[in-house]
């Protein structure tokens, strides 16, 4: 006869989504006895309760990567073609109107516009300018537009390139009124989506457009990864000082570090030291990754 109660009553709570007081007041009995009947329900298999993980999505790993790096929130993926997708998936849940989405640029971050559903409609800002790719629509400008399509929001762009020749260049062009107004937006930033680049040859668009000098100098400091303009060591320090960010037009180290919410995305094993210099700096809050960069960034030293 218990179960029997145990189960009209988790009927009514679980499936018809009554309230404890109503099911209280329809059966005689009071709201703290309909809890001590639910919990009971639980507790001895009349409700069992089944939670569908994504088959794309390695729970148990995301909970221990989570848990290894300390950020908010790690998503690993099982196929590195999955990462544009579940990205789309948590930007859908994240976002709300009163969001101001700053988005950078990368191919996996191009890659979640082809299936994102329509969302509320937030403003989005270009925080990184035009990065030099032998694929023009994979860029921060088709990426920006891509995005605005399915908001509907206000959009601010950045339409001049990222990386200047020289200084001067740069700080000449920030001070025009259309880069300007784009560059005051920064500080209203509540979420950012960015990709994380390897400092390699080939893995770096970033170091790919930088000065051959200039290069060197910052692998001899021990480059490791880059996000938007910052240069990052091992350890999650910044390297080279202001020497990159000075020719760069984008948002800066304390600029992104003041976003309350980014989001990177990035995978491959060979990602995983750059992976995790990001999560150190203490950029990233979180993570979508992949099976074999979330294993090779968790052996590291």
């Amino acid at each position: 006869m218990q179960d029997l109660i145990a189960a009209l009553v988790a009927r009514r709570f679980y499936l018809e989504q009554r309230t404890k007081k109503q099911i209280g007041d329809e059966l005689g009995i009071s709201r703290f006895r309909v809890a001590r009947i639910l919990d009971r329900a639980l507790r001895d298999g009349v409700v069992r309760i089944e939670i569908a993980v994504p088959p794309a999505v390695d729970l148990e790993l995301s909970e221990r990567l989570t848990a290894y790096t300390g950020i908010r929130q790690a998503l690993v993926l099982r196929e590195p073609d999955q990462l544009g997708p579940a990205c789309a998936a948590l930007l859908a849940e994240r976002l709300t109107e009163e969001d101001v989405l700053g988005v950078s640029w990368g191919r996996t971050l191009h890659e979640l516009t082809a299936v994102l559903p329509p969302l509320p409609r937030a403003e989005v800002v270009q925080i990184v300018g035009s990065v030099p790719s032998a694929d023009l629509n994979v860029n921060s400008l088709e990426l920006l537009r891509r995005l605005s399509e399915r908001t509907g929001g206000r959009v601010h762009a950045l339409h001049v390139p990222m990386i200047l020749d020289s200084p001067e260049v740069a700080a000449s062009l920030r001070a025009t009124a259309s880069v300007a107004e784009t560059l005051a937006t920064f500080p209203r930033l509540t979420c950012a989506l960015v990709g994380i680049g390897r400092w390699q040859p080939g893995g770096s668009s970033l170091r790919s457009a930088l000065p051959e000098p200039l290069i060197r100098d910052l692998d001899a400091a021990g480059a490791v990864a880059d996000i938007c303009s910052t240069v990052l060591d091992k350890n999650g320090s910044v390297v080279g000082g202001d020497t990159v960010p000075a020719r760069c037009i984008a948002i800066t180290t304390e600029q992104l570090r003041a976003v309350p919410d980014v989001i990177a995305v990035a995978g491959g094993e060979t990602k995983a030291p750059a992976l995790a210099a990001a999560v150190r700096a203490g950029l990233v809050h979180r993570l979508i990754t992949d099976t074999a960069a979330a294993t090779a960034l968790m052996s590291l030293a």
